[in-house]
């Protein structure tokens, strides 16, 4: 009797993997029909969503904390791409962005060290 749900379980999970993959390349090419900017920066931004919230445990793989940094460069490189293709002020708009969070990090990071001393 436990095995009959284990494996209705896991159907019933790779059907929704399956219908949740299906709907989301619907969404990406419905978005690229419109304007392949706008499909392409869905694309990205789900990369960085990715890259922002599967985070690695400290004790992880150092190649698992590289791929997060690796799709969070990509999303956003790719974010900032495609607002540039559709107005450049934009463009420099995220740019502006990623230069003041890199400015808020390394402000923080100092305050982190001088209170673990």
């Amino acid at each position: 009797m436990t095995t009959q749900r284990t494996s209705w379980a896991l159907a019933r999970e790779a059907a929704g993997l399956f219908l949740t993959a299906f709907g989301l390349l619907g969404v990406l090419v419905a978005l690229g029909a419109l304007h392949w900017a706008a499909g392409l920066s869905a694309a990205t931004a789900g990369l960085l969503a990715m890259g922002i919230i599967l985070r690695p445990k400290p004790d992880a793989p150092r190649w698992a904390h590289a791929v997060r940094i690796a799709l969070c460069i990509t999303g956003y490189g790719g974010l900032a791409g495609c607002a540039f293709a559709l107005c450049i002020p934009l463009g420099w708009i995220g740019v502006s962005l990623a230069v003041a969070l890199v400015g808020l990090w390394l402000t923080t990071r100092e305050h982190e060290t001088e209170e673990a001393a």
